[in-house]
């Protein structure tokens, strides 16, 4: 729904709502009956006052009935009042009705508009993801296509290339079996020049091995004459470690005696400290109970000479107050 239209609405419901009773006019009603009332008593009040003769009866009864009269008029008057002043509250109350009634309409009308304003905006975004979506479809089926055609032309490309590797291979297998063919005679070629050379290579080896059997059993006789020199040579050094390790074992002996002795030794001083130090801490007891007996002593003199002191001077106090009694 539009703005426009909204308050044209407004307006046709609080014309509905205009107020029924004029105030102003039933006040005006109310004041000129009133004022009319009063003139007639105001007459009535002069034609009283004129009369100073002696009253009648019927006089009396006509002034009681002006009395009455006056009386039921301020009553009427009262009840007018109050009346108006219900029917001020009422209206007052019924146009804050109307208003209430008035503003939440408004603020239903309110309401709606917002929710329409809200769908509006809704039906905009949905039309809006509604076209997004057609164009990411829309992209995504060119991104499709091209993918696919894409894939077609990597697959040609790979049917090119499988052929054109199987011609190769088929071109590389047939050099490849001509050239094992060459490999086969060279090496066929080579292996007999390798078994004359090696029938060869065997008769210097065994010339040789009958060289080195001879140069080994020489070496080996040379090399026991040298294991005996050097067996000769051990013992009487074995003979020389074990001199030694039985002097050095006497010395050692020695030593540790002489330490045994140090340490015999050692003990009995620190025993002969220990004791001195136990002297010496009953000695320093026994001193320090002496002091602190003759500090006791010396503070319980204290505390006697200052009770002393307090005495005289409590007598020196209650003196003068004596010799003036």
């Amino acid at each position: 729904m539009k703005p426009s239209k909204l308050k044209n609405k407004l307006k046709k419901i609080k014309k509905k709502f205009v107020p029924q009773i004029n105030l102003s006019k039933l006040k005006k009603k109310i004041s000129s009956n009133l004022d009319l009332t009063y003139l007639k008593l105001k007459k009535k009040n002069k034609k009283g006052k004129k009369l100073k003769k002696p009253k009648s009866s019927s006089q009396l009864r006509i002034i009681q009935k002006i009395k009455e009269q006056k009386l039921k008029q301020k009553q009427r008057e009262k009840l007018a009042k109050t009346q108006i002043a219900k029917a001020r509250t009422q209206e007052k109350k019924r146009l804050k009705d109307e208003e209430f009634k008035i503003k939440r309409h408004e603020l239903r009308l309110k309401e709606e508009e917002l929710k329409l304003k809200i769908a509006d905006q809704k039906l905009k975004e949905q039309a809006e993801q509604r076209l997004q979506d057609q164009e990411q479809r829309k992209k995504n089926e060119e991104k499709r296509i091209k993918t696919e055609q894409k894939r077609l032309r990597d697959e040609e490309r790979r049917l090119r290339e499988a052929s054109e590797k199987r011609i190769k291979d088929e071109e590389q297998r047939i050099r490849n079996e001509e050239k094992r063919l060459r490999n086969e005679e060279q090496r066929k070629r080579l292996e007999a020049e390798q078994r004359i050379k090696d029938e060869e290579q065997r008769k210097r080896d065994e010339e040789q091995r009958a060289r080195d059997e001879v140069e080994r059993k020489r070496l080996e006789a040379e090399q026991r004459i040298k294991d005996e020199e050097q067996r000769k040579r051990d013992e009487e050094q074995r003979a020389r470690d074990e001199e030694e390790r039985k002097r050095l074992e006497a010395e050692q002996r020695i030593k540790d005696e002489e330490k045994k002795i140090r340490e015999e030794e050692e003990k009995r001083r620190s025993k002969i400290e220990e004791e001195k130090i136990k002297e010496w801490e009953v000695r320093f007891d026994a001193e320090r109970k002496k002091r602190d007996e003759e500090q006791f002593l010396m503070e319980e003199q204290l505390k006697l000479k200052e009770e002393e002191r307090r005495r005289k001077l409590n007598v020196d106090f209650k003196d003068p107050s004596d010799k003036i009694n």
